[in-house]
């Protein structure tokens, strides 16, 4: 039996996300893509909703907010994935010209750490995306200093660009639908 769900964001979530995003030890390594999210700088849960709302419109079905939750449905954690537009960079790293790019992450709250939840929710998420968008490739930007997420990411199946040490801090990991469709017949 699964341990988490995940679920798109409803207005109702937005106080826990706030809650997650002004916890200091959630947010070390985090950085704010404001061309992607931007409306989580707000303090106002009715203006980020219409925010988020509106983004979506504009960006489509890859833009996408997820809360994890356990079986109980407590909130645990979110992911945020968003499309990339055509000549997006990250450091070294340049989304492939024609491809349906998702750049994303995974957060949890710290009383959930070190129990495998973040591994299985990414593991959810990526499965997600893969089936409800056209997304062909996934990227996460891991912090150099935060092996607990690279290794979550690695357990999902992506993989470190090898272009580049680092980039402000941040690493890049891939996972693209070849290697998801091997990893769910491996």
């Amino acid at each position: 039996m699964a341990r988490i769900k995940i679920s798109e964001l409803s207005e109702d979530d937005l106080p826990f996300l706030f809650d997650l995003w002004h916890t200091p030890e959630v947010m070390k390594y985090a950085d704010e893509f404001p061309k992607l999210r931007g409306w989580s700088k707000t303090e106002k849960p009715e203006v980020a909703w219409n925010h988020y709302q509106t983004r979506r419109a504009d960006l489509g079905k890859g833009y996408v907010q997820f809360i994890l939750r356990t079986a109980d449905d407590t909130r645990i954690g979110e992911s945020f994935f968003a499309p990339l537009e055509e000549g997006y960079t990250f450091g070294k790293w340049r989304k492939p010209d024609g491809l349906v790019c998702l750049l994303g992450d995974i957060k949890l709250m710290p009383s959930f750490w070190r129990q495998g939840l973040g591994s299985e929710g990414m593991r959810l998420v990526v499965d997600w995306l893969f089936d409800h968008t056209p997304a062909s490739l996934l990227i996460v930007p891991p912090h150099r200093k935060n092996p607990a997420a690279e290794r979550v990411y690695e357990k999902a199946g992506f993989v470190l660009f090898p272009g580049m040490k680092s980039w402000y801090g941040h690493k890049v990991m891939e996972l693209d639908r070849e290697r998801y469709g091997a990893r769910l017949s491996g």
